[in-house]
């Protein structure tokens, strides 16, 4: 569709937008109609878009405020599994007395809950082993980083349903909500050995004698939930706890802490064989009337504007491009909810994510947030950014258009997905880009 805006028009709207000049905002919206200050302006949402879905790269989770561990089975996006590294530190030298004397009574890994992804009527099976290559707290590291561990496992928590919301009571002591693992008593002896030696003398020298442990959700299950934890804030309860006793003291207690001298991340693993993902990443076509987004370093949707030069020399007042989730793609019983937001992104030459100039800008408001609409009495999602000054870009030829990327927020740290209509399409689900533009002599 595209409008010239009629001169009459134009009284009728400066009235409209002045009584409501209290609401006005910086991204288009359903009305469609330009504000006081893009009243030459021309509307368009024709512009053609290209709509794929292609594989995203490793990402980065070495930073992660949260980390995921789980495994989704999922009838569209197929299994998808989240497990962690973690080092652990010491302050200094720790003694807690002659290793002779040293007798242990339990060894536990407490890791706070930090909320959850998709459904939990399946139980779930985590297995723990002992890392047995060097990790670098200073190094960053991409979820698709893998590190060597012991064959067998030091801990199990076998077909469990996690709590999330009730505290835990231990030794007088509450705890916010967690999932604790029971540990091999010989590794914790082990431990305890270690008292007052080289080993325990410095956390370099600790973190080389006992390189970290991997927590790994059993990827031969069929569960439908990833749990979130808090590990790494200063108020996370997460940590490694070796229980002991002296001939003459028993309840004793000592903590190796999950810190900033630590390296934590996840490692993430999909398998996409006989879905509707697979189908879409092998698809020929040049765009797609439904592409997919998932989280953990799974999928993306990539768009290209194939027809902007046609606009010829233009000044872009406002630019907005709209995806919405078809009513037949939100799911009936809510297992695995849309995001709360979403991000658009630049595509550099490699593929690769790069910030979009209206993210950062401080003119505009960038947008990403769900909001429940209806077309036809029909349920559905949409999402709306603002992308005027990428398009102004595009039109100056100051950037090269290798197209724009669409992910969850924040991508690295949650289990969402989403299915979108496409580009390809000519009902009122499509994808598009509402713009207003003057035209430059």
């Amino acid at each position: 569709m595209k409008i010239n805006i009629h001169p009459l028009l134009s009284i009728l709207i400066i009235f409209v937008f002045a009584f409501n000049s209290c609401k006005k905002s910086t991204l288009i919206g359903n009305d469609l109609l330009p504000n006081s200050d893009d009243l030459n302006g021309i509307y368009t949402d024709t512009l053609t878009l290209r709509t794929k879905t292609v594989t995203e790269f490793p990402l980065k989770t070495t930073t992660n405020s949260k980390f995921l561990l789980g495994t989704i089975t999922d009838p569209v996006f197929g299994k998808s599994t989240a497990s962690i590294f973690t080092q652990f530190q010491i302050g200094g030298q720790v003694d807690l007395g002659s290793p002779d004397s040293l007798f242990v009574d339990s060894l536990v890994l407490t890791m706070q809950y930090n909320g959850h992804y998709g459904s939990f009527t399946d139980a779930q099976n985590i297995k723990v082993y002992q890392v047995t290559q060097d990790i670098n707290a200073d190094s960053a590291y991409y979820s698709n980083r893998s590190f060597g561990t012991s064959v067998t496992e030091v801990g199990r928590k076998l077909n469990f349903t996690p709590d999330f919301s009730s505290t835990i009571i231990i030794v007088n002591d509450t705890i916010a909500a967690s999932l604790r693992i029971r540990l091999s008593d010989h590794l914790g002896q082990d431990l305890l050995r270690q008292s007052k030696g080289a080993n325990f003398a410095s956390n370099s020298a600790f973190q080389n004698y006992f390189k970290g442990l991997l927590i790994a959700s059993d990827s031969m299950q069929n569960g439908k939930g990833v749990m979130y934890f808090n590990l790494t804030s200063s108020t996370s309860v997460s940590k490694l706890t070796v229980y002991y006793h002296k001939p003459d003291v028993s309840a004793l207690a000592f903590d190796f802490i999950i810190g900033t001298d630590c390296a934590t991340f996840n490692h993430y693993t999909h398998n996409f064989i006989s879905t509707e993902i697979q189908t879409a990443l092998q698809s020929n076509s040049t765009s797609d009337s439904v592409v997919y987004v998932q989280s953990m370093a799974a999928v993306k949707t990539k768009i290209t504007i194939p027809n902007l030069k046609n606009l010829g020399s233009i000044l872009v007042n406002k630019a907005e491009l709209e995806i919405t989730v078809p009513a037949w793609k939100i799911d009936p019983d809510s297992v695995f909810q849309c995001p709360a937001r979403m991000l658009c992104l630049l595509a550099d030459s490699a593929g690769k994510n790069l910030v979009i100039p209206d993210q950062i800008s401080a003119n505009l408001i960038y947008g990403g947030f769900k909001e429940t609409t209806y077309i036809n009495g029909q349920k559905i999602y949409k999402y709306k950014f603002s992308i005027t000054e990428h398009m102004q870009d595009l039109v100056n030829g100051s950037v090269v258009d290798y197209g724009l990327f669409l992910l969850t927020y924040p991508s690295p740290e949650i289990a969402d997905r989403i299915i979108l209509a496409g580009g390809n399409r000519t009902d009122e689900l499509r994808m598009k880009i509402n713009l207003i533009y003057t035209k430059l002599p």
